[in-house]
């Protein structure tokens, strides 16, 4: 058994808008395994994926209008988890309930708070995301599975000077590791800000950009504990104010268990919003970039199975910002 690391009350995205239907999905999101639908009026549900009369799982189940029906013995919960209908049986006690989480829908994803429901807030939802929903911005989103435990992805996000190293084809510049950046925390979040001055462009900046000449590059990472990091980027042609280049790198590293990660994604970018072209070559490129992350983060995460973090022996100033994630992480846990 691996020690919990993820608190509950908090929202998790849960799924991409589109994965969920009229037809039961089952996921395991923060150790807790659950199933998730539509009611016909379009609004998502998420319950827990056990019948509280045998614990059958209700993903073997089917929906019958807005309802789930077991299919064991077909006891019948809305969805609200309430149970309305146990054959051969007239009267149906109040506490019997099947366990459901808030849910709901925005900016292209599905959100679930796993904790005490008194507690969920819509407030507390990471409001950087709002931009793969925005007008003037084209959206693009993707999902990729890591054995890896969620918190060495936002190390990993949070100190983008490996970006030189790992990630050479695609955003990797020697910038990106020569020049410091500045970590704050500021209203609940952890703020990196790095300026790259007259700086060569990525292999991706020249794709999306056109640069033929050196550029500054702009990179703001938001981190809102427990786990989305949204990375705000622009690049222009050095001592310009033409920023050709323009997303944001929206990051959802949702727990599955203490050492799986859903890694939900998505780029919206304010520029050649009707280009498919370029929005196809970006996918291709982010794939690729998360390809060489999940291969890291997993044989990092194989090594960590047998060795703790806590006795590495080589810190480095790039490491302010994973180490005060992971503070506030752990405060989360305490409370």
């Amino acid at each position: 058994m691996f020690p919990r690391v993820f608190p509950k009350n908090c929202w998790y995205v849960v799924a991409a808008s589109h994965e969920v239907g009229r037809a039961i999905l089952k996921r395991q999101i923060a150790e807790e395994h659950i199933i998730l639908y539509r009611t016909e009026s379009g609004q998502p549900v998420a319950m827990a994926d056990r019948c509280p009369h045998r614990l059958a799982p209700l993903s073997m189940g089917r929906l019958v209008g807005d309802a789930v029906e077991c299919g064991y013995h077909g006891i019948t919960f809305d969805c609200t988890g309430k149970c309305i209908r146990i054959p051969g049986e007239g009267k149906i006690l109040e506490r019997f309930a099947a366990t459901t989480f808030p849910a709901l829908e925005r900016w292209g994803f599905i959100w679930a708070w796993m904790g005490e429901k008194d507690k969920a807030d819509e407030k507390l939802l990471p409001r950087h995301f709002n931009y793969q929903t925005e007008p003037g911005w084209c959206p693009l989103d993707g999902y990729v599975y890591v054995q890896g435990q969620y918190q060495l992805l936002i190390d990993n996000l949070l100190d983008l000077s490996h970006e030189a190293f790992l990630h050479k084809g695609t955003i990797g510049n020697d910038a990106v590791a020569d020049t410091p950046a500045v970590t704050t925390v500021k209203d609940g979040m952890l703020e990196v800000f790095r300026f790259m001055k007259n700086c060569n462009p990525p292999k991706l900046f020249i794709r999306a950009g056109g640069f033929d000449t050196n550029i500054d590059r702009y990179q703001k990472i938001h981190f809102y504990p427990p786990c989305y990091v949204a990375i705000e980027v622009w690049a222009a042609p050095t001592g310009t104010e033409d920023k050709r280049v323009k997303w944001w790198v929206l990051n959802a590293l949702t727990p599955e268990t203490a050492r799986t990660t859903h890694y939900f994604w998505a780029l919206p970018r304010g520029f050649k919003l009707e280009d498919r072209e370029l929005t196809e070559a970006l996918k291709a490129g982010v794939y690729r970039t998360f390809a060489e992350d999940k291969a890291i983060v997993e044989q990092q995460q194989i090594i960590l199975d047998r060795v703790p973090l806590e006795t590495r022996s080589v810190f480095t100033p790039a490491d302010q910002a994973p180490t005060r994630a992971r503070q506030m992480v752990a405060a989360m846990l305490s409370s």
